[in-house]
């Protein structure tokens, strides 16, 4: 599995790009926390989102790596119903 890092200034046009083909997000996108620095869980937690049918993880990165896993996904998922909600992103069929 391939995996890219990006800038969280750049998290929308990555989403869009890897994980939002025709549009809408795809479903089997996982979001995932990948230890800062490999095998030491202290150094905290990126957040990141494995996008399957590439082959692919995304690995976000900021000035400061969260606490846990837990609030590396939870920021994860809040930034992009933040992104969805500023037209930004598609995560949900719109009701007709």
């Amino acid at each position: 599995m391939k995996t890219i890092e990006i800038p969280v200034r750049h998290m929308a046009r990555a989403w869009r790009v890897h994980a939002q083909p025709d549009g809408l997000s795809d479903p089997a996108v996982e979001l995932l926390a990948r230890e800062a620095v490999a095998g030491t869980p202290r150094a905290g937690y990126r957040p990141a989102f494995r996008v399957p049918s590439k082959d692919l993880v995304v690995e976000i990165y900021a000035c400061q790596p969260h606490r846990t896993s837990a609030d590396a996904i939870d920021w994860l998922g809040w930034m992009l119903e933040q992104l969805h909600n500023n037209g930004n992103i598609q995560l949900h069929r719109e009701a007709s």
